[in-house]
């Protein structure tokens, strides 16, 4: 649930430090909603509802971070952060984040570019707090605004190189995004925030400095960019680029051409649910499903498990969400090697050696072992050994012939640390990363394996979450429209007071993928419409009915859940009047409880 709603439920949020924030937002419901989620996270919230309100109240107090709705009556909101920056005189001004539903607008914008930040509206309310306090932190660690400007550092040559090459690719009209300056490790271009809205006119990522995984984990966090193939123009990456871009000469240009065509291809056929979802799982899928390449292990060995695999995510998140996706049926495994991992850090970085089962030194020697024939006695030749003279340690005769007193049959190793003498030695394991110790009989194994996408997932990349069946649908509190949320925040609020029930009714399509397989994407979305317009001509004033993007609900005030599930068909039935496609409606009834 969101923070807002989690307080009227008493559902205690993760603590984080309060922040100072200036939110500009002429929409009420806006407003609304991020005073409740921002001071549910323990943020001291201004609001503003005009241009020239919010000017004032900037000049007038310190704040971290300034959400500037675009649009705003009396001044604008690229206008006010070009305004406050030209009166800054050296004072700290706060992170400065437009949010805007007209993303073109704000690029046309000759102000535009004062913005540290954009959120694209419709909000993606989870996020919202997240990127408030990511801006606040950089904001912390940036030098005053009379500071000395840093010494620029040379540009190695290879990046230099790098750089010289975008202009190779950009001649082929397709639209590429470059990192750092699109997608780099702290903010987005406004470029960057199209493309994580899943703009089909972005074709590729070009990655002009090196990074790291850590770093790339930026792409996975926002929606849409990871579906975009990466060109490796610093040649570092290796199997995690899609293309080494250092390589290519002009005349390898059907090479590129290759790769952006398929991966376009199946981007379109790749449903909205998978490519705007924020679950690294689904992610992951629809990446396999868009390179159309199984994910491939291979050895790493920088990495702390020593495998990687042919994406810019780490190996071991790779295979814990793989593993995930394998228990659902959307994946299936193909062994790649065993590991013996370390029980204290589970790293696979292990240094395997020879050493003494006894006192677990690896200072071992060795030497030939001696045979008294007279008394039997075997031991090392350093046990026998008294200046030049052999003598048996155990009968305490000298042996003076060999072949006759005694023989040489082989040699044993002896420990240098504690004297212990053994035929064979003991196999033990050092981490390399924490410098734990373990034996060969106690070390833990992990098996690794490669990931193929399964028919199940293929229909779950192409066809979303109602391939899946309503029986596996869980509530997902970013599938829920604004308004929604605004209006559940009041009824939880409601029942707190006075336990008024309420209930919450998320409606699916079944019959979605064979509808537009059969009639078109428009004539399911026609359907749906009059299914919805249906529901709300018969509920009353008090009740919501709310169209979300891959489903839809309805807001019941004063009813319990099984009240309502008893109604299910009469629900179906006034929905579905005048209909001539069955959409396969099915409906799911939550509750107070099932938010707290």
């Amino acid at each position: 649930m969101t923070a807002a709603i989690a307080q009227n439920l008493e559902v205690k949020p993760q603590a984080v430090t309060g922040r100072k924030v200036l939110v500009a937002e002429d929409s009420p419901i806006t407003q609304d909603l991020l005073r409740l989620l921002l001071n549910q996270r323990g943020h001291q919230i201004d609001t503003a509802t005009d241009g020239l309100e919010a000017l004032e109240a900037l000049r007038k107090n310190q704040y971290d971070v300034a959400l500037l709705d675009f649009h705003l009556p009396s001044m604008d909101g690229a206008q006010i952060a070009a305004s406050i920056k030209s009166e800054a005189n050296g004072r700290r001004l706060p992170r400065l984040v437009a949010i805007t539903a007209d993303i073109e607008g704000l690029l046309a914008s000759s102000s535009g570019e004062n913005f540290d930040y954009i959120i694209p509206k419709p909000l993606h309310i989870d996020e919202v707090g997240k990127i408030v306090e990511e801006q606040a932190e950089i904001g912390d660690r940036q030098p005053e605004t009379g500071d000395a400007a840093p010494v620029p550092r040379p540009v190695e040559p290879r990046l230099a190189r790098a750089r010289s090459e975008t202009s190779f690719f950009e001649g082929f009209g397709y639209q590429f995004l470059s990192w750092p300056e699109d997608v780099g490790t702290t903010r987005l271009s406004a470029r960057g925030i199209q493309a994580t809205l899943g703009d089909p006119r972005f074709d590729a990522l070009l990655i002009k400095e090196p990074v790291s995984k850590d770093d790339f984990a930026t792409l996975w966090r926002r929606k849409a960019l990871y579906a975009l193939p990466v060109i490796d123009l610093t040649g570092t990456l290796g199997r995690l680029a899609d293309l080494d871009g250092s390589k290519l000469s002009a005349h390898d240009t059907g090479e590129l051409d290759r790769l952006l065509r398929e991966f376009r291809d199946q981007r379109a056929r790749l449903n909205r649910d998978l490519l705007l979802s924020d679950n690294l799982g689904e992610q992951l899928l629809g990446r396999v499903f868009i390179s159309n390449r199984p994910l491939s292990a291979a050895y790493d060995a920088g990495s702390h498990g020593l495998v990687a695999y042919n994406t810019t995510l780490a190996g071991s998140t790779v295979a814990h969400e793989a593993e995930a996706l394998c228990e659902e049926g959307l994946l299936q495994r193909e062994f790649f090697d065993r590991f013996h991992v370390c029980a204290r850090c589970d790293s696979a970085r292990l240094h395997v050696r020879e050493e003494c089962s006894k006192c677990r030194s690896s200072d071992l020697v060795e030497e030939p072992y001696l045979h008294h024939f007279k008394c039997a006695f075997q031991g090392p030749e350093s046990e026998f050994r008294r200046g030049n003279d052999l003598i048996c340690p155990k009968c305490r005769r000298e042996l003076s012939h060999f072949g006759f007193d005694y023989d040489r049959p082989g040699t044993m190793l002896v420990c240098r640390a504690c004297g212990h003498a053994a035929s064979e030695p003991a196999v033990g394991f050092v981490c390399l990363d924490c410098g734990a110790h373990a034996d060969s009989e106690s070390c833990a194994t992990r098996d690794v394996y490669s990931y193929h996408l399964t028919e199940q997932g293929t229909g779950f990349a192409e066809y979303g979450h109602s391939f899946l069946g309503h029986a596996r649908h869980v509530l997902r509190f970013t599938e829920l429209p604004i308004e929604l949320v605004v209006a559940l925040n009041a009824v939880a609020k409601k029942f707190n007071e006075d336990k008024t029930p309420f209930t919450l009714v998320n409606i699916f399509y079944q019959n979605e993928r064979e509808i537009v397989s059969e009639h078109g994407a428009r004539q399911f979305a026609q359907a749906r419409d009059l299914f919805v317009e249906n529901l709300r001509a018969s509920l009353g004033g008090s009740d919501m009915v709310v169209k979300g993007q891959s489903y839809d609900f309805v807001l019941l005030r004063g009813i319990e859940p099984d009240q309502v599930r008893e109604e299910f068909d009469v629900l179906k039935q006034t929905g579905e009047r005048a209909l001539r496609l069955d959409l396969g409606v099915k409906f799911q009834a939550f509750g107070p409880e099932d938010f707290s």
